[in-house]
């Protein structure tokens, strides 16, 4: 059934809200308790604080539906139309405006943009058969179409933390806990990121993979909510809480993996053998001069925008390592060049033999070198330990801590030096 209500009464201007709730964040963003914003008697409620997440980009039409009914606000300049609707619905771009179909039926266009929002408290909206809590707002960018949900950020993380964390039991608790505050420290550091974008995060490893409610786990629910609200400062400001698989043994310096600013809470710590029992822990790749010549051409080319070939390797030597262990320059000779390689680049220069479309596990490695009898290359082998970049926590061994008793803030103050927990909301 889909209802049509044009002067809003009690419904609220969904574009005047949104500015609102902003505009609230930054006033009491300091105060302990965050309020929640109702939207009238019948649409559901934004609380804070929120996070804008960019679900898809550039497509031509969107697909949208609900569990239980929803409601479908239009926006076209100073008017707006609200639809209740069960059914599935459609957006589209034409001549540059969005326009609504119900059942191949066109319900109207022209809009500037459409949000929508489920009427119940425990109903969700459905994209690509995925459901999500909280809202979806869909705007233009040029000729296609962009969705965004409009998520409070400890509902966000009922969707990130299972993917990021992979398959936990009870032992591991603690660390899903400190998984937990990491992920949400991380993400309100990060809602200003894209400036004049309108959205703070994007759901794919780029910030971090947000699958929605169909990745929820109950156990990590319960961790977000035993943990509601804390985040992880140094000083006065909240961390930039990298977090990675396994650190192979130790940490890294982040300006050491990558070329940012060094920050005195990323330093190299050593997790004492915590994440030992990770399968990345050790690992290998071996490589024949031809394939790791035909990789570092790829990657030459790719940096540079041009076709570049190199001749045939002769050596390749490890000239700089990181505090933590990790290669923070390498260099490649051949008859009459060197090519020099650094920091976690390398990990994208190499990529593996076994899996030639990954990037090599980490950049903590030595290399192996094997000769025929005339002293030419016949095959090189990368010996390493690690998975990820080795920058703020490891996350085998925040759960090989946590079955050993170790508590979360024990697990984070290892991680992240000097730092400290406060409660937000």
């Amino acid at each position: 059934m889909i209802k049509e209500k044009n002067n809003l009464g009690n419904y609220l201007h969904q574009g005047f809200l949104f500015q609102t709730a902003i505009i609230l964040i930054i006033i009491i963003w300091g105060c302990t308790a965050v309020p929640r914003l109702k939207e009238g008697s019948e649409l559901s409620f934004i609380r804070l604080p929120f996070a804008r997440v960019l679900i898809d980009n550039d497509v031509k039409e969107i697909n949208i539906s609900g569990v239980g009914q929803y409601a479908v606000e239009c926006i076209r300049g100073e008017e707006n139309y609200v639809y209740h609707s069960s059914q599935s619905m459609k957006v589209m771009q034409e001549d540059g405006r969005l326009t609504l179909y119900a059942n191949k039926s066109r319900i109207g266009d022209d809009f500037d943009e459409i949000i929508l929002s489920p009427r119940a408290k425990k109903g969700f909206l459905k994209y690509n058969n995925r459901r999500y809590r909280g809202m979806f707002r869909i705007i233009l960018r040029g000729s296609s179409l962009r969705l965004i949900n409009i998520v409070h950020i400890d509902d966000y993380l009922k969707g990130v933390v299972p993917p990021e964390m992979g398959p936990v039991g009870k032992e591991e608790f603690e660390a899903i806990k400190a998984q937990t505050i990491a992920a949400r420290t991380y993400s309100l550091k990060r809602l200003s990121q894209y400036p004049g974008e309108p959205f703070d995060l994007r759901s794919d490893v780029t910030d971090q993979l947000y699958q929605g409610v169909e990745s929820e786990n109950e156990l990590i629910s319960e961790a977000i909510e035993q943990t509601r609200g804390y985040v992880i400062k140094y000083g006065d400001s909240l961390i930039t809480a990298y977090y990675h698989s396994t650190c192979g043994g130790n940490t890294d310096q982040i300006e050491e993996v990558w070329d940012k600013p060094a920050a005195e809470y990323l330093k190299s710590v050593t997790d004492s053998g915590a994440c030992e029992w990770s399968k990345y822990y050790h690992w290998k790749e071996s490589y024949t001069p031809e394939q790791l010549k035909m990789r570092i051409e790829r990657f030459l080319s790719s940096e540079n925008g041009r076709e570049i070939s190199i001749e045939n390797i002769t050596d390749i030597k490890i000239t700089k390592r990181t505090s933590g262990g990790r290669v923070a320059e390498l260099v490649v000779q051949t008859k009459n060049s060197e090519y020099a390689f650094g920091k976690d680049k390398i990990r994208w220069a190499f990529k593996r033999s076994s899996k030639p479309e990954l990037i090599l596990p980490s950049a903590r490695f030595t290399i192996e070198l094997l000769r025929d009898d005339a002293g030419e290359l016949i095959r090189i082998d990368f010996v390493g330990g690690g998975y990820g970049h080795g920058v703020g926590m490891c996350q085998c061994g925040a759960m090989g801590m946590s079955r050993n008793g170790r508590e979360f803030k024990q697990i984070l103050s290892l991680y992240y030096k000097d730092t400290r927990l406060v409660k937000l909301y």
